[in-house]
């Protein structure tokens, strides 16, 4: 072999080890693909984590949670913004156990302003987001009007919490048991000596002044005003301490149109009622 082929074959490496340099290249590489799920709330809804954690593992994708603030500079000198970022975090370690059993990952992002916004500019990113999840709060027209992918909307419902919340009510209805707080009953105490004492001293200032009320009270014209303001008072005063007297005993009075209401209400069996499907769903908006 002579030193003419020697070259010609080394020229060909180097031609060939470009051209394998260039095809893998990181620009010429495929991008990850990521699942955009984006919420207004601190704590994003189980539903909304379940349903991007099955598509995730199912496409083979990874996930992108977004928590938008969209009350950043609220007035409460940083409350608001304290309370989210501490739920956005329980979100989080909620969201990555999840995602850990089903070998997902998920990568958490904080972000402030419209959501519309945030979407499209985290859509234009480095990162390639296949489609954005949306949580319930956030309306589909104001994303799917800026985003360059398919939106999806998760419904669920969250039927278990709502029935006890109206066997609760239903049950202090049925009892007529209702609780007062400490506070309402501090101020049904404060008012029943508040006005107990102006009634008390109405009394004593007509008793003790019986010459000036026989006086001006019997004049006529103009002074026949006097006795019809001061029964008016009267009446006022001791109607507000009697009602306030009562109520910081804990007597009420009752209430005919709750019980009407509850008394007409049919009774379901627990055996007969119909389940409602609570799976969460998806809405999509290309």
């Amino acid at each position: 072999m002579g030193p003419k082929d020697i070259k010609n074959r080394a020229g060909q490496s180097i031609v060939n080890d470009a051209i394998t340099n260039a095809g893998s290249s990181p620009s010429r590489q495929e991008k990850t693909s990521f699942i955009l799920v984006v919420t207004r709330n601190g704590h994003m809804a189980e539903a909304v984590m379940n349903y991007a954690v099955n598509v995730a593992d199912h496409l083979k994708y990874r996930i992108l949670a977004v928590h938008i603030d969209t009350l950043p500079f609220f007035g409460d000198g940083g409350k608001r913004s304290n309370l989210f970022t501490a739920a956005m975090e329980e979100s989080a370690l909620l969201f990555r156990e999840k995602a850990r059993a089903r070998d997902v990952v998920v990568e958490h992002l904080g972000e402030s302003g419209k959501v519309g916004k945030v979407v499209q500019r985290l859509c234009h990113s480095e990162k390639r987001i296949e489609f954005v999840v949306i949580d319930q709060g956030i309306r589909m027209g104001e994303v799917a009007a800026q985003s360059p992918v398919p939106v999806f909307s998760v419904i669920y419902t969250q039927a278990r919490t709502i029935h006890t919340n109206k066997a609760r009510s239903h049950k202090t209805l049925e009892k007529g048991e209702p609780s007062m707080s400490t506070t309402s009953r501090k101020r049904h105490v404060k008012n029943c000596f508040v006005f107990g004492a102006l009634t008390a001293g109405l009394y004593a200032a007509v008793f003790t002044n019986q010459n000036f009320v026989m006086t001006y009270f019997t004049k006529g014209g103009v002074y026949a005003l006097l006795p019809v303001a001061v029964v008016f008072a009267v009446s006022y005063l001791h109607g507000n301490f009697t009602s306030a007297f009562w109520s910081a005993l804990g007597i009420e009075g009752s209430k005919a149109t709750v019980r009407k209401s509850t008394d007409v209400r049919p009774t379901v069996p627990a055996s007969d009622a119909v389940r409602k499907d609570d799976r969460p769903r998806a809405q999509i908006s290309v």
